[in-house]
């Protein structure tokens, strides 16, 4: 297979059953629709807030949005969604060496939908950061559950997923150009509302990289990571008898990155990626029911790059390539191969903050099945997404802020098309550490 290729400099630890490709990139770009993920995510153990600083913080916040599509309907079907959120987090010991707890509960309250009902939303995790000698990095435990509201959710899928994750994160410098780094996480995805188990992801990850300051070249890195998932709620029929579901990756990536000037900053690179079932049998059972469903693995590149511009001291873009190969949770198939590409413009207002931008995604879904969730198996979708969001501090602590986007999603089958549109008011107020 031929793809263009672009990478990044560095391995993130990540929960397999959001991404097995661990490698990805290392900013924020937010503003997608509803629960979507940032396209950029960091190198610390997944669902951790890490240590900031030492004492207590409090927040509280209350987020509304309207959507015309709420569902994500091929015939619109809109609704409100208000979300009250109250988090705390503390810390104690200093840069070097800190503990750190952090927990949040709110609620998703819905009106005006069919299909949503609303429901509890909470965040617990915590950890130790430590930056000792030559080595820094992040070991900890993280607990999220809340109702799924993703774009690439199902379609029929008003139900709440929970995660646990615990893992660990380490770099550490060998010499003046030599770097190593490695983690190991392991998460479980499961669907919290007793009905189908199809969707549930058992994942364990492995993943080391070198790196090395080439001075005029940048900074060049090899790596390679191994990662495990299972499907507790689904089975495959062998010859030996009935086994759980899973899949085997293994990973191999070369990269360069490098910064020109303060202005340009630039990763490249490109990975292999193996990945095949535990059991290549065709026959599967989901609720109780056989299927036949394509056990075949996926080999060939991976991508994933940046491009980070600072036009001015007030204004900057962000450009985002990515390839890889997903255990998603959130979608009734085996595997999903993704390439998504994302634009940002941020730019400072006065004590404002204003940010734009699209996000274009191609999934391929590789052994899809019938469920509660998807009453028709899932072949392909393409996404488009755009948004816009304004907002600022008012005031000593209280911040404020709009947003506006717009997703809509072409798919095989058609069952799964739908457009949506929203708006959203987000007020926050923080009291104790750097709220100020």
């Amino acid at each position: 297979m031929a793809f263009a290729m672009f990478s990044i400099a560095m391995i993130a630890a990540q929960s397999a059953a959001a991404q097995i490709n661990p490698y990805r990139q290392t900013a924020g770009i937010s503003g997608s629709d509803s629960d979507d993920g940032p396209t950029r995510t960091g190198a610390r153990v997944p669902g951790l807030s890490g240590f900031s600083g030492r004492g207590l913080a409090v927040s509280a916040s209350m987020n509304s949005r309207y959507e015309t599509n709420l569902s994500r309907f091929s015939v619109p079907d809109d609704g409100f969604r208000i979300q009250p959120l109250i988090s705390a987090s503390y810390g104690l010991g200093s840069n070097r060496l800190g503990v750190f707890a952090a927990g949040s509960y709110g609620r998703d309250i819905v009106r005006g939908n069919q299909l949503f009902k609303g429901g509890d939303r909470s965040n617990l995790s915590g950890g130790l950061d430590f930056a000792l000698s030559r080595c820094s990095g992040e070991l900890g435990a993280s607990f999220r559950k809340s109702l799924n509201l993703r774009s690439d959710a199902a379609q029929f899928g008003a139900f709440q997923q929970q995660n646990t994750t615990l893992g660990v994160a380490a770099n550490c410098r060998i010499g003046s150009a030599l770097t190593a780094s490695a983690s190991i996480s392991k998460s479980n995805d499961k669907n919290d509302q007793g009905v189908s188990q199809a969707l549930n992801v058992e994942s364990l990850n492995y993943s080391a990289s070198l790196g090395f300051n080439a001075n005029a070249f940048g900074q060049l890195s090899l790596g390679g990571a191994i990662a495990d998932a299972t499907f507790p709620g689904r089975f495959v029929v062998t010859p030996n008898g009935v086994v759980e579901d899973g899949f085997k990756q293994r990973s191999l990536r070369v990269g360069i990155a490098r910064a020109f000037g303060n202005r340009i900053s630039v990763a490249l690179g490109a990975s292999a990626i193996n990945n095949k079932p535990d059991a290549t049998s065709t026959v599967i059972i989901v609720d109780g029911l056989p299927q036949i469903v394509d056990r075949s693995g996926v080999t060939g590149l991976g991508y994933d790059g940046t491009l980070d511009l600072t036009l001015s001291p007030r204004l900057s873009l962000q450009f985002t390539a990515d390839r890889s190969v997903n255990s998603n949770p959130f979608v009734s198939a085996a595997l999903t191969i993704n390439n998504s590409y994302a634009v940002t413009a941020s730019t400072r207002i006065g004590r404002y903050n204003a940010s734009g931008g699209a996000r274009f995604t191609q999934n391929r879904f590789q052994g899809g099945f019938a469920s509660q969730f998807d009453p028709l198996p899932r072949r392909s979708e393409r996404f488009q997404s755009y948004f816009f969001n304004f907002g600022g501090k008012i005031g000593q602590r209280l911040l404020a802020g709009v947003e506006v986007n717009h997703t809509r999603r072409v798919s095989t089958p058609a069952l799964f098309n739908f457009t949506s549109t929203g708006v959203g008011l987000n007020l926050s107020v923080a009291f104790g550490r750097g709220s100020r």
